[in-house]
């Protein structure tokens, strides 16, 4: 039955992502308030059929810790696909620190593109750290809107932890703005490169946001703790309510 209802839930969300990505040229020519609204609806719709086909339900908890502002920086947890597009619901219009060869893909590297995303170049080492905050800069000051970013760069295994990259805090120093901390439980229901998605509640809690003006390292070691401490707590709800 899980396995029936995981195939439901995947062909709602890749015909669904195949019709925004063929109507999206159409968007190239309007202003990117389109393009973001059908970036939320993806969102929107993956969040409906999760629940309607694989009874998997999305909550958002610490609502009350985004901040009012719209010049702030993101730092999620990253297990799944799921945090990526639920954030776009949770989070209004977020920009997101993206791998630059995802310009690469046909359609949709325009589409984020359009999107004012920021694009970053692993290959070119502490340049391209130099170039991303400059990059977040110019767009936080032209676009104001919250920046996301994954700081351990990948996605991560239930149980894995990883150290997080320096973009993170090169950002965080750089932008001078306050730091939104995410943890997640979603890889738990939603592995990443896996078929299945199990019943349960994959949660998103936004933490206390960290305020500008720490050191580097004392920003990095408060976030790391943060977001892993109350992850790992996360998952453990998980395992308890809906053991698989």
């Amino acid at each position: 039955m899980i396995f029936f209802r995981s195939l439901l839930a995947n062909l709602a969300f890749y015909i669904v992502l195949i019709a925004c990505i063929l109507f999206a040229p159409i968007l190239f020519f309007l202003p990117k308030k389109h393009m973001l609204g059908i970036i939320r609806f993806q969102s929107i719709h993956t969040r409906i059929s999760l629940k309607l086909f694989a009874n998997l339900e999305v909550e958002y908890r610490g609502m009350e810790n985004i901040p009012e502002q719209r010049k702030y920086l993101i730092a999620a947890k990253h297990q799944s696909l799921a945090e990526a597009i639920f954030l776009n619901d949770a989070i209004r219009e977020p920009s997101i620190i993206a791998k630059k060869q995802l310009l690469l893909i046909p359609i949709v590297g325009l589409c984020f593109k359009k999107a004012n995303f920021i694009y970053v170049d692993r290959r070119k080492g502490k340049t391209h750290i130099e170039a991303m905050v400059n990059s977040a800069k110019d767009s936080m000051e032209k676009d104001p809107r919250p920046l996301l970013i994954f700081p351990e760069g990948t996605r991560t295994a239930i149980g894995e932890r990883k150290p997080y990259k320096y973009g993170v805090t090169a950002l965080y120093d750089g932008l001078n703005v306050p730091c939104l901390p995410v943890a997640i439980n979603c890889g738990y229901f939603w592995s990443r490169r896996h078929f299945m998605r199990y019943p349960g509640k994959m949660i998103i809690e936004f933490l206390k946001p960290i305020e500008p003006g720490l050191h580097k390292e004392e920003f990095s070691k408060q976030l790391y703790d943060m977001i892993e401490y109350q992850s790992d707590k996360l998952v453990e709800e998980a395992k308890e309510n809906f053991p698989k």
